[in-house]
């Protein structure tokens, strides 16, 4: 196998990991959402704590605190 192959068979891999793992951080982040749209409809102050806050950045313009 020459250099050049053995690197496209590694970018071969590395691309097909990083399809995963993107797909496990969509997950991540529907998920999220959920659970704050679900805090949220009961009550959650999110603007009352620092990790609070860091989801209220994070949050999609739409998403109103």
């Amino acid at each position: 196998m020459t250099k050049i192959e053995s690197r496209l068979d590694e970018l071969k891999t590395t691309m097909s990991l990083l399809r995963v793992a993107e797909a496990d951080v969509d997950n991540l982040r529907d998920a999220k959402w959920e659970l704050v749209k679900e805090l949220k409809e009961l009550g959650h102050d999110f603007t009352a704590t620092t990790e609070g806050m860091d989801v209220v950045l994070s949050a999609p313009p739409s998403m109103r605190f």
